[in-house]
């Protein structure tokens, strides 16, 4: 093969790698999924969080908070933040909701358990959100 043609290809594979990398961490898409509520909290999220924020790991983020199944990582998900929102455009909001991983769980299929007022938050109105909590398990996209 000549110089050109290996360069040539060199280059063919390099832009492939670039595009199928940028596809797979691009900051501005979604990951499909679940989310449900914690049905025991009051409104905000629990004190006993697997993150150990104690009292705090309830109010932390004005008490938009999540427990993570996959994203918590043995700890090391702790603190992170999301954008979760709810995909039925007749109750949802485009914009969702960020929440900060406080503890580890998982429920039906889901990835995340969000305290009631997160869970809310992602309606569109406070009758939409009245409509989404009884449900307790919604489809989701999120993005970190």
């Amino acid at each position: 093969m000549a110089p050109l043609q290996v360069l040539s290809v060199f280059v063919a594979s390099f832009i492939f790698m670039q595009t199928l990398g940028n596809s797979q961490t691009c900051p501005d898409c979604f990951t499909r999924s679940r989310a449900a509520h914690y049905p025991n909290s009051e409104e905000k999220g629990t004190e006993t969080g697997s993150c150990g924020f104690g009292t705090f790991g309830a109010t932390i983020n004005g008490g938009d908070v999540s427990a993570a199944s996959e994203l918590y990582r043995n700890g090391l998900g702790c603190g992170a933040c999301y954008q979760v929102r709810c995909t039925d455009s007749n109750y949802c909001s485009d914009k969702g909701v960020t929440v900060v991983v406080t503890d580890q769980g998982a429920g039906d299929r889901t990835d995340f358990i969000l305290s009631q007022r997160a869970f809310a938050r992602m309606a569109q109105t406070t009758d939409a959100a009245a409509s989404i909590l009884p449900l307790g398990v919604v489809d989701i996209e999120y993005r970190r």
